[in-house]
């Protein structure tokens, strides 16, 4: 039998794709036919999926429909969520994806293939679902599912023929959280633990990690701010923090900067230790400093600054009113410390002092591994730009949603992120464009989940271009 193609390919609405992460899938349907598809995933809204079944290859067809993505509680007690994938038109198969509780394995199990999502007998399990990048694909490959004269065509292999190039000199690196950076020890008045295991004081040390021999002598710093041992949301924010580090680690490593890393979180997580962290820190006037807070926030009734306060509160028995700091504060102490980017960011509620949001129900296609970027975007966003941003997840009033899988906030933030930098964009990145883009996603995942409201973020950027 000949072998035979699917292509289930994510990008967004526009033909210059900004695409990120690529996966393979295989199926066979309930009348037999088999499929082998190549998934591009961008966000979970822009979708686009290719179709070639062993029939249309001998015909030289190929079809294509827009999906949109649903998330969903599930009534019986052996499943809590569902996750779909719904093309527009209907000669097209569902992709669904379905979750116990506190399971967050999301991409790593295989979806099912349906076309009608409430017959349960007639789903078809997929034979794999795996993750693949342009550097493993050829022009062979992509010429299966498009012609010489797709714009779609010419975009995919000009990222192969870039991600090649680049070699794998320039791989992401992966943080897990059994890292000894992610190691917490000591009381609240302590601060983490330095990459060899030294008790440190926030500011005093930290890990700071060199990325090879390279002539950019600028320092990436992370400053996260992440209220992990909290009973409600403490494993997204564990979940925000570990995907930051990779991401950012790996920028670092790529563009040859020292990345230095300084969390407080689990036992260290107080306003006093992040008010010592801030007050000791000295970045240097060619480095970049990224802040990102992830947790409980708040406004207080007659509150004139539109962006929230970060509750700090060690434990659920301290007062958030006695334990936060500003935002917004934070953001004025950073820009004076004169590094060349100060970018500041926090997913969470921005709503009445006291009100709580747990978990819910959600699952994205999000990786944590990105391949396929293009060095020179990364430069322009990291190396050539500067000055300064804050944003947040939420407007007064609103609540900031997250899930197993973290902030939806933080998700769409690098999401947005790699698609700017992406081997396939043809497109310049630019820091306005990737804030807005985060922004409008966090609030497409809230609205497109049943047991979530809207949220709108809000962003000032002060950035050279």
């Amino acid at each position: 039998m000949q072998k035979l193609y699917t292509l289930f390919v994510m990008l967004c609405l526009a033909v210059s794709s900004q695409a990120q992460t690529f996966y393979e899938v295989n199926y066979t349907d309930n009348d037999g036919e088999e499929f082998l598809g190549l998934m591009i995933y961008y966000d979970d809204e822009n979708c686009k999926m290719r179709l070639i079944s062993s029939s249309s290859m001998e015909e030289g067809l190929v079809f294509e429909s827009q999906y949109v993505n649903m998330v969903e509680d599930k009534e019986d007690e052996e499943d809590v969520g569902m996750m779909a994938y719904y093309p527009l038109e209907k000669k097209f198969p569902i992709f669904v994806w379905f979750w116990q509780e506190d399971d967050a394995s999301d991409i790593t199990e295989k979806p099912y293939v349906t076309y009608n999502i409430k017959k349960i007998k007639q789903y078809t399990e997929t034979e794999y679902f795996r993750e693949i990048s342009l550097g493993d694909m050829s022009e062979d490959y992509i010429s299966q599912f498009y012609g010489e004269n797709e714009p779609e065509y010419r975009m995919l292999l000009n990222g192969i023929n870039l991600v090649k190039l680049q070699g794998d000199a320039h791989r992401d690196i992966e943080v897990t959280v059994d890292d000894p950076i992610f190691t917490s020890t000591g009381t609240n008045n302590q601060g983490g633990v330095t990459s060899e295991g030294e008790n440190v004081a926030p500011g005093e040390g930290g890990n700071t990690l060199d990325m090879g021999d390279s002539s950019n002598e600028s320092v990436l710093h992370l400053i996260v701010v992440a209220n992990t041992n909290v009973s409600d949301i403490g494993t997204a924010c564990e979940k925000d923090m570990v995907n930051l580090s990779s991401e950012f680690g790996g920028i670092a490593r790529v563009l040859g900067m020292k990345y230095d890393l300084k969390t407080i979180r689990g036992e260290s997580y107080s306003k006093e230790n992040l008010a010592q962290l801030i007050r000791n820190f000295n970045p240097s006037n060619n480095d970049v400093v990224i802040f990102v807070y992830t947790g409980h926030g708040f406004r207080f009734d007659d509150q004139q600054d539109y962006y929230p306060n970060m509750d700090l509160s060690p434990t659920s028995y301290d007062d958030p009113v006695k334990n936060y700091v500003a935002l917004s504060d934070i953001y004025k102490e950073l820009v004076t410390k004169g590094a060349r980017l100060s970018l500041v960011f926090s997913d969470c509620c921005n709503n009445e002092v006291g009100a709580t949001t747990p978990i819910v129900n959600t699952n994205t296609l999000f990786s944590r591994s990105n391949n396929n970027f293009d060095v020179k975007k990364l430069e322009r966003l990291f190396v050539d730009a500067s000055g300064s941003l804050i944003a947040t997840a939420a407007s007064p009033g609103e609540v900031s949603w997250c899930g197993v899988n973290g902030g939806f906030f933080t998700l769409s933030l690098l999401e947005s992120l790699r698609s700017q930098v992406s081997a396939l964009s043809d497109q310049l990145p630019d820091w306005e464009v990737l804030v807005n883009n985060a922004l409008a996603a966090a609030t497409a995942r809230s609205e497109n989940n049943q047991n979530t409201k809207a949220q709108h973020g809000m962003k000032m950027i002060r950035i050279n271009k």
